[in-house]
């Protein structure tokens, strides 16, 4: 295991150094990345949400254009 991608939730630390412990090669909290992969998640959507189209805010506009 080269990384581990977690929340910030401390049972996440627990298991963490468990791995640490029972794996030789996984080097434990060095490895530990937080909240990357949600932080990464939330700037796609960011980024993606520029490209939505306007949504209308009364169902009786739908269909009318």
């Amino acid at each position: 295991i080269l990384g581990l991608t977690c929340d910030n939730v401390s049972a996440n630390d627990v298991m963490t150094n468990e791995l640490g412990y029972r794996m030789l090669e996984f080097e434990g909290q060095t490895s530990q990345i937080r909240c990357m992969l949600h932080v990464g998640n939330l700037v796609a959507k960011t980024m993606i949400r520029q490209f939505d189209l306007p949504r209308k805010q009364e169902i009786g506009e739908l269909g009318t254009e």
